[in-house]
């Protein structure tokens, strides 16, 4: 960013920017404007202490981009004359006048339009933006890509936006421009991104920054630090400085911004402020923030403190104060072969093999001294690698369990919640280990001293950091080093990794040196803040130390490993070299592997986020959407048997203030949480830390809020069979447990053992082509048949390649109003009334119903059809409804259709290769894992699904994408399914071609199109498409008064307008039943239904996203509820999310009306798969009728 003298030289300079100044108005308008001053002479130039680091980085930088100039140069040789397909470079601008940065602009346009392969720091000059990219590079078309180099091993958004401004510059231009981007990264890996997603977010932020910035210069003084007029991020160094000189709120520790911004709306500024500001006992939050406050500014009582000298050389006092309902007696006692664990981790190093992002490269461990005062241990286990990383983890619980065969009393200390996670995270990714670190879990063998200090004290500084802590007891040795942080640690491990690369084996080993130092003083600080809290607890409560945990036996040393299915086929992949493990049939049998321990993983990471919630700080709940704290509960009536042969139950009724976006639904069932300790008989409990514990299985019956957020639930609780009843309350709701998945798992073993037994070829079947991604296997190789025109076109061309395939697969993907479930059962009729057997199976019992419905409609007869409904006494239009008629159909002579669940298709009821065909509806929905489980049931699978609308849900950790959908596995992220593996749907018939067109370029590379039949409707009065709609509001998260206002304004708008659904049809006013509303979240479906009664309108389909899957209307309203990202609950990630816009907009037969906060787009994603999303909602709303509606009533 600089000023520019005006043409004639009079006026106001003009300011001129670069994609760097958006990216920095982004994180932070404060920072930017203070900048500005600066240059407009307003303040003076801040000085702020250079990061040598990045420093280094900016030389690597030129280094690395030389590198890649030299192998361009190498393929095309530099231009000339003679060469006129050369690489141009465009020398650098003598200096920065008007006429200088224009002539050098249109010299780079001259070499672009001359055919050059390449120019090389082009430069790109409008009058406002000034630029100079790295590379363009000329495509086969004749378009030109734009290509930077980064010395980082991953893309960032800041360089994503840099070269949407060059992309940008080259259209307007009008140099033909390629629709991708790409990123050549310091590791010599590309990162290609789509420039037409990046475009709508650059353009947006230019939009913002120009007006901000004029703003500032229309005004005379500089910029005030909290005005409302631009965002501070609060962490930066000019942020910092002025957080520091007000006292701001953000002083104070654990401080958050929505709580920050709601102190600052009743008139609290400042840390002095909310330290004497008169207590509110009801509000647990705000009471431990006020205490915090008071202790920082010198106003509470203290228990203790040191006066030391810091790094600046001033003196400072940090003063703590011992809480009354502390934790310090839960430490154990101190054994001679305690460990002081840490990782160092280095979250951006890529593995050049698969891709994946993140290594721990150290395990350090000090060991408890043998005598006291003496120099304790340290041992570290480095890696530098996948393969090294793995041997390090495991090399690390080997020696954890011979030292507890040592010392059975030991425990593993560490500060943070990151270690536990990091050796649970390990565990799943190497698939080795994963009993141990259970066993080392279950046995509270780890124990996080951050718990106990965050339980248990209070300090006078805004961190609880490791390193704000050590002056209470690391004395004079406090930190010094050229590694003091973990911030610093990555970026020496990068610096490491460049050296090694680079020859330098001195200036390596110098910076591993310093990482390792680093390391060994956060674990001797680990070690030092164990003694200091034990000699607390001593002074401040009697000891009651935990019974001695018993020797971790033989069994449990050894069960490190996977079942021996899988453990075949991991060492068969432990023997293979980089290259062989990338080979497809190397891959799908990495895939069967993994495939293995899916559910395994998947109850894992249940479990392990259950047993954290026990053992979390019940004030921790507060936060936590998927804990429900009860504030009261009542009994309304005690244990009583229903009926004389049932087990007693009661009925409790509590009230509760929901988190935003927490989703507790009536009819689910859940954990019942009861405080230490825990009743007797209780289901589970957690032994090695709180105490506390439950039963899973109690139902919520009712959940209702009333006008200040406060839920009551009414719950349902069941004695088990021969117990007592308890007096005690629960005091919480979580999660419910997941389902048994045993027969799923066995039909994984099978496959692995069938895989293994073939190694090292693999055996046929349509899981392993599926996972081979090898097309559809027809006689011949034959290609697949063209679809013929006309009605059941693409029925007819399907069920011709499933007659011709051949133990293979076949892929459909049938996006929005296309006739995925109308194909499907008319596929599914004809191939019965071949005689075929054919099964459905999908996620839900309900899509499975549906399809069946569709294909009996389609001309199935009833008595060749069952299915076990899922409830009981639900109707259904066949009569066979149990898992033994399911058996009997399939084992009879002749053609059936028979649906169920994955759990039917891995049971008894249905043998392996008994069914000519399985049909795996929504199979973009559909983990990798579970139809590896279900392909056993037939001989030839049919994937029909979308991988673009609502996307498969897993919580575990995996090490190979067993966990994507199987339709999505074959697209490989694309939007569309590659046509050699099956067909795309391409014509929707719900869609007028304007929706459809947004649509289509939102979300299927514009290939989706209209059936002619949807071009007939009309609807007098507003146009089709999209509509955009922005409402101001503030602070709202999962509900907004003001959108289910314009709602309710939309819905009156449209009610009665002529509509036409079709040809032939007649012309009728829009009435209630051709509106649908989704709205994001489940408050705002609530506040919504009211909104709609109180206007008369209740027979308007309201509710989220999930529920309309497969439903329509001619107008759709979407209300995104949330004022900005900051305050959307799950993350901006979720609320804008490509695949569930694409549901949302595509229930519309018309128009859709997306309703949301101007600001909703108003920030900076952290990694480039966001600001694409960002980015092509930013562009849905852009291509649209986008308008701010009227403000009042």
């Amino acid at each position: 960013m600089f000023l520019l003298d005006t043409d004639g030289g009079t006026g106001r300079p003009d300011l001129v920017f670069s994609a760097t100044d958006l990216v920095t108005a982004s994180e932070c308008g404060y920072r930017l404007l203070r900048v500005l001053d600066e240059k407009l002479g307003r303040a003076p130039r801040a000085e702020f202490p250079a990061d040598p680091m990045l420093q280094r980085a900016a030389v690597l930088g030129d280094v690395h981009e030389r590198r890649v100039l030299d192998g361009l140069v190498r393929e095309h040789g530099p231009w000339s004359p003679g060469n006129p397909r050369g690489v141009y470079d465009v020398e650098p601008a003598a200096s920065m006048d008007r006429a200088t940065l224009a002539g050098k602009h249109e010299e780079s346009v001259r070499a672009l339009r001359s055919g050059a392969s390449v120019v090389f720091q082009a430069a790109f000059f409008d009058g406002t933006f000034h630029g100079r990219s790295d590379f363009l590079v000329r495509q086969e078309d004749g378009s030109y890509a734009v290509w930077d180099t980064k010395l980082a091993r991953h893309a960032k958004v800041g360089a994503l936006l840099q070269l949407a401004g060059y992309g940008d510059q080259l259209q307007a231009a009008g140099i033909p421009t390629s629709p991708e981007v790409t990123l050549v990264l310091g590791d010599r890996t590309t990162s290609v991104h789509s420039l037409p997603d990046l475009l709508p977010v650059f353009r947006e932020r230019r939009s913002r920054f120009l007006d901000l910035v004029q703003g500032h210069r229309d005004q005379a003084d500089p910029v005030v630090w909290g005005a409302a007029t631009h965002t501070a991020c609060g962490r930066c160094d000019y942020c910092t400085e002025q957080v520091t000189a007000t006292r701001d709120l953000l002083l104070v520790a654990a401080m958050t911004g929505d709580r920050r911004a709601r102190l600052l709306g009743e008139g609290v500024t400042t840390i002095d402020e909310l330290a004497v500001m008169a207590p509110r006992p009801e509000d647990a939050s705000l009471t431990r923030l006020q205490e915090q406050a008071r202790l920082q500014v010198g106003l509470a009582e203290v228990d203790g403190g040191v006066t030391y000298r810091d790094a600046a050389g001033e003196n400072r006092t940090l003063s703590y104060r011992v809480l009354p309902q502390h934790t310090l007696s839960a430490l154990p006692a101190p054994s001679r072969g305690d460990i002081f664990f840490d990782f160092e981790g280095d979250p951006l190093w890529q593995d050049p093999a698969d891709g994946s992002w993140g290594i721990e490269y150290l395990f350090g461990v000090l060991e408890q001294p043998a005598d006291d005062g003496g120099e304790p241990p340290f041992r570290p286990f480095w890696a530098h690698s996948r393969a090294q990383e793995r041997g390090a983890f495991t090399r690390f619980l080997d020696y954890v369990a011979q030292r507890r065969q040592q010392y059975p009393d030991l425990h593993v200390y560490h500060y943070a919640a990151y270690e536990k996670s990091a050796l649970r995270r390990l565990s799943l990714v190497h698939v080795v280990g994963e009993d141990a670190v259970d066993t080392l879990l279950r046995d509270g063998v780890l124990v996080d001293l951050y718990d106990t200090v965050r339980s248990s004290l209070r300090v006078s500084e805004r961190s609880y950091s490791l390193k704000k802590l050590e002056p209470l007891y690391m004395g004079s040795t406090l930190r010094s080093g050229d590694v003091t942080d973990a911030g610093a640690s990555v970026v020496a491990y990068a610096a490491y990794c460049t050296a090694r690369d680079a020859g330098d084996e001195a200036a390596a080993a110098e910076i591993l040196a310093g990482i390792s130092d680093y390391n060994t003083y956060d674990c001797l600080s680990t070690l030092r803040l164990r003694d200091w809290l034990l000699d607390l607890e001593a002074r401040h409560a009697d000891r009651r130390r935990p019974p001695v945990p018993p020797a971790a036996s033989e069994e449990a040393l050894s069960a490190y490993g996977p079942i021996p299915e899988e453990a075949r086929l991991l060492d068969h992949l432990g023997g293979l070299s980089p290259e062989e493990a990338r080979r497809p049939d190397q891959q799908a049998v990495a895939l069967v592997a993994a495939a293995v321990g899916y559910h395994r993983r998947e109850r894992k990471q249940f479990w392990w986020s259950h047993f954290d919630r026990l053992a979390a700080p019940a004030h921790e709940w507060e936060q936590a959407r998927d804990v429900l704290v009860f504030r009261g509960l009542e009994v309304v009536e005690d244990w009583a048997k229903p009926t004389s042969r049932a087990n007693p139950v009661r009925i409790l009724r509590g009230t509760a203030r929901l988190q935003p976006g927490a989703d507790f639904r009536e009819g689910s069932p859940y954990f019942a949480i009861y405080d230490a300790p825990a009743p007797d008989g209780a289901g589970t409990v957690d032994s090695g830390g709180s105490g506390r514990g439950g039963w899973f299985g109690v139902e919520v019956l009712a959940l209702t809020e009333d006008g200040d957020g406060i839920t009551t639930a009414v719950l349902r609780e069941k004695l088990r069979r021969g117990a007592d009843p308890r007096p005690e309350l629960p005091v919480a709701l979580s999660p419910d447990q997941p389902l048994p998945t045993r027969s799923l798992q066995d039909a994984l073993v099978e496959l692995a053992d069938r895989v293994g037994g073939a190694l090292p070829e693999l055996p046929p079947g349509p899981a392993l082509d599926l996972l081979r991604r090898i097309p559809p296997r027809l006689p011949a190789g034959a290609a697949l048949p063209a679809v013929p025109h006309g009605t059941g076109g693409y029925a007819e061309a399907i069920t011709t390649a499933l007659r011709l395939l051949q133990g293979s697969y076949l892929a459909v993907q049938g996006p929005p109003g296309t006739g995925k479930t109308h194909v499907g059962a008319d596929v599914v009729a004809r191939l019965v009334r071949l005689g075929w057997k054919v099964g459905v199976v999908a996620q839900s019992h309900a899509v499975v119903e549906n399809l069946l419905c569709r294909a009996m409609e389609a001309g199935v007869p009833e008595e060749l059809v069952a299915k076990k409904p899922k409830e009981a006494d639900a109707a259904t239009p066949w009569s066979r409804r149990s898992d033994d008629d399911v058996a009997r159909l399939v084992e009879a002579e002749g053609g059936c259709l028979v649906g169920g669940t994955a759990w039917t298709m891995t049971g008894r009821a249905v043998p392996a290769a008994s069914l000519d065909l399985l049909v795996i509806d929504e199979a973009g929905q559909f983990s990798l894992a579970n139809t590896l489980a279900v392909a056993r049931a037939a001989r030839r699978l049919l994937l029909l699904g979308d991988p673009q609308q609502l996307p498969q849900v897993t919580q575990g950790i995996h090490p190979e994408p067993v966990d994507d959908s199987a339709l999505g596995w074959l697209s490989a992220g694309a939007a569309t399914l590659p046509p050699e593996f099956g067909y795309f749907l391409a014509d929707t018939w719900r869609m007028h071609p304007d929706l459809c067109l947004a649509v289509s370029r939102f979300a299927y590379d514009g290939r989706l199109t209209t059936a002619p039949a949807a071009r007939e409707r009309l609807l007098m009065g507003p146009a089709p498409g999209i509509e955009c709609v922005s409402v101001d509001h503030d602070g709202n998260a999962t509900s907004s008064v003001e959108e289910a206002a314009e709602v309710v304004a939309q819905v009156r708008r449209h009610l009665g307008l002529p509509w036409t659904a079709g040809a032939g049809a007649p012309s009728r006013p829009l009435d209630q039943a051709d509106l649908l509303v989704v709205a994001a979240y489940n408050a705002q479906v609530r506040l919504v239904r009211e909104a709609l009664s109180a206007a008369g309108y209740r027979d308007v389909r309201v509710g989220t996203v999930d529920r309309f899957q497969g439903q329509q209307a001619a107008v759709v309203i979407v209300s995104m509820a949330a004022s900005s990202a900051a305050e959307a609950p799950r993350g901006i990630g979720f609320l804008l999310n490509r695949n569930r816009i694409n549901v949302a907009v595509s229930r519309g037969q018309w128009r859709a009306v997306i309703i949301r906060s101007p600001r909703l787009t108003h920030h900076l994603p952290a990694t480039p798969a966001a600001l694409e999303e960002l980015g092509a909602f930013i562009g849905l709303c852009e291509g649209s009728d986008e308008h701010r509606a009227p403000s009042g009533p």
